[in-house]
C-alpha cells in the first residue's frame, strides 16, 4: 500500500505543478489578449503558441545530453534539491500544502512537470477553441 501513496503523491505533486503553470499561462494570455485589443480570441491564439513552446522548451530540456545521461535518467526521474519561488508557491497551495512532498529521489524533475504542464496549457487552447466556440 505504500508504493500505491507514494505514487499518488508523486503525480499530485507533478499535476499540482503543472496544473499552477497552466493556471498562470491562461491568466496571462487573457490579460494581454484583452490588453492589446484581441480579447479571448488572441488570448486562445496565445495559449495555443505558448503551449507549443513550452512543450519543446520541456523537450529540449528533457533530452539527455549525453549516453552516459541517457542510462542515468533511464532509471529514474530525480528531482532538483534546490527549491524555487515558484514551487514553494505551488507547494502551499491546497491539496499539496496538506500532503506529505514525495522524497526528492522520487519526484519528477522539473522539466517533465513542466512538459505536463504545456499540455495543460494546449488542452485550454483546446478548450477555449471546442467547448466555448472562441
Amino acid at each position: 500500500m505504500s508504493s500505491v501513496r507514494l505514487r499518488v503523491r508523486v503525480w499530485a505533486d507533478a499535476v499540482g505543478y503543472a496544473l499552477a503553470v497552466a493556471a498562470v499561462a491562461v491568466v496571462a494570455a487573457v490579460v494581454v489578449g484583452v490588453a492589446t485589443g484581441g480579447g479571448l480570441v488572441r488570448a486562445k491564439v496565445l495559449l495555443f503558441v505558448g503551449g507549443w513552446t513550452l512543450l519543446a522548451y520541456a523537450t529540449v530540456r528533457l533530452w539527455p545530453r549525453s549516453v552516459e545521461d541517457a542510462d542515468e535518467r533511464g532509471r529514474s526521474l530525480p528531482g532538483t534539491a534546490e527549491p524555487t519561488r515558484f514551487r514553494a508557491i505551488v507547494r502551499s497551495l491546497p491539496p499539496l500544502r496538506w500532503m506529505r512532498p514525495p522524497p526528492p529521489t522520487r519526484r519528477l524533475r522539473p522539466p517533465a512537470k513542466l512538459f505536463l504542464g504545456a499540455i495543460f496549457v494546449l488542452l485550454a487552447s483546446l478548450v477555449m477553441e471546442v467547448v466555448f466556440g472562441i
